[in-house]
């Protein structure tokens, strides 16, 4: 095990997705970067900035429940009892796989009081009633709504998974 906090984040292989990744590793956490193939996991992990915590890919199709259980048990595998800081649902997902996800790695999230950050369009009503569900845990829901750039939904996520208003984030596109 490793002292990093730990973090998920779906849909890493390019764009909104790799930005929040290697944000995240340069912010000090050991960072499971699911994947559609091995070639975009190496290209990821190469990408990890000097002296930051560390990006380890996963290979993660949200469609597939067979990848989203073997994810599942590897993250667990590894973060024991430090459990999980942080789930960014960022595939391009239905409602169902944004919730098989979610919900694969909910243990994880409980046993560290950690957030589930969703990016994107996805439905608010549904984000609600997840966070109310999660609630008696401590775990949070944060929707983060569509935004301009891959870097400001990046620093949004950041911001959302600390809880520190540490970036110069406009939030209006944020829902806690």
């Amino acid at each position: 095990m490793c002292d990093y906090p730990h973090a998920v984040v779906t849909g890493a292989s390019s764009g909104t997705g790799s930005a929040v990744t290697t944000l995240l590793a340069a912010s000090g956490y050991h960072v499971y970067a699911g994947v559609s193939s091995f070639a975009d996991g190496i290209a990821l992990h190469q990408h990890t900035p000097p002296g930051a915590g560390v990006i380890s890919p996963l290979l993660l199709d949200v469609s597939r429940p067979v990848q989203i259980g073997a994810a599942a048990r590897t993250v667990t595998a590894h973060a024991g009892a430090s459990g999980l800081a942080g789930l960014v649902n960022n595939a391009d997902i239905g409602v169902f796989g944004l919730l098989a996800v979610s919900r694969a790695f909910v243990p994880l999230l409980r046993q560290a009081q950690g957030r589930i950050v969703i990016t994107g369009c996805a439905s608010a009503v549904m984000c609600a009633a997840v966070r109310r569900e999660l609630a008696p845990w401590n775990t949070r829901v944060v929707l983060i709504g569509p935004a301009d750039s891959p870097p400001e939904v990046a620093r949004a996520v950041a911001q959302a998974l600390t809880g520190v208003g540490a970036y110069d984030v406009d939030a209006s596109f944020m829902q806690f």
